[in-house]
């Protein structure tokens, strides 16, 4: 049997890099003789397979979306009309996956991180280079979300991830939950697993911590719908989870993230509205 090279271009963050992967070995299952080349996961220890150095003959060029026809890429090496695959997407759709086989890829039980049982509430913070408006689609959350949820649960607030930068997010998220625990600056992997392996935890918008939590065995996941997780702002991107009782979702009103200084007054104060909304009432 011919070996078929599939080729990622690894764009963006762990997240996204994980996306590429995952997606690259769907196509590997499908395409007779496919194998993965030029991962770039540092993070999970992945080896870096090299593609052979005529992989550019007939390839197939899968680029810069979401969406994909799998039954038609299988058919284009039924029909001999490619030998290769270059790769250069994202697939953030939750058809195209199976939580145990990505599970078994993404096997984080040997790295060390804590882990907060019932009493706590795990609560991923995205910062860091977002909050400067770069992509319209990645927003951080109010304050007034955190602090509801926290109210509700009536469990300890643990804050996760970009929350040591030096920036007025951040030290206002510190000023606003002073009694709340923040855990330690931390790998990118500590923060994945730590996630993971919370009981009760909030998702920030994005694919890391929308990959850590699906992955979790959590007892109640909080996700906000917003920027890339709302469908109506992005109908390409499918990633709310239907018949999966753990989660929570909770619609946010924030429309275009642009980190402008009246939108992050808003943010710091109390006049983003949210609610928390059934699957099925979410407008797509």
């Amino acid at each position: 049997m011919r070996r078929v090279p599939i080729v990622m271009r690894p764009l963006g963050g762990m997240g996204n890099r994980m996306f590429q992967y995952m997606f690259s070995h769907v196509l590997a299952r499908r395409i007779p003789g496919g194998y993965v080349c030029n991962a770039d996961l540092p993070e999970w220890s992945v080896a870096t397979v090299r593609p052979p150095l005529l992989w550019r003959y007939r390839a197939l060029r899968l680029e810069g979306s979401h969406r994909y026809d799998l039954d038609a890429i299988a058919a284009a090496f039924r029909q001999k009309r490619a030998r290769s695959v270059l790769f250069k997407g994202f697939a953030q759709r939750l058809g195209y996956y199976d939580r145990a086989e990505v599970s078994r890829i993404f096997d984080g039980r040997a790295a060390e991180a804590p882990t907060y049982g019932d009493d706590f509430l795990v609560i991923h913070v995205r910062a860091g280079d977002i909050l400067d408006g770069f992509h319209k689609n990645y927003c951080p959350m109010p304050f007034a979300f955190f602090e509801t949820l926290i109210r509700d649960s009536g469990r300890k607030p643990v804050f996760v991830g970009q929350t040591h930068d030096d920036n007025d997010y951040c030290r206002r998220l510190r000023q606003r939950f002073p009694d709340a625990a923040f855990a330690p600056q931390a790998s990118p992997l500590t923060d994945f697993e730590t996630l993971r392996r919370a009981s009760h935890v909030v998702a920030s918008v994005g694919t890391f911590s929308w990959l850590a939590c699906w992955l979790s065995s959590a007892r109640t996941i909080h996700l906000p719908v917003a920027g890339i997780l709302d469908p109506a702002i992005r109908p390409d991107i499918d990633l709310l989870p239907p018949g999966d009782a753990r989660y929570r979702f909770h619609q946010l009103d924030i429309g275009d993230w642009t980190a402008s200084a009246v939108q992050l007054a808003a943010f710091y104060g109390d006049a983003i509205a949210f609610r928390q909304v059934e699957l099925g009432h979410i407008a797509r």
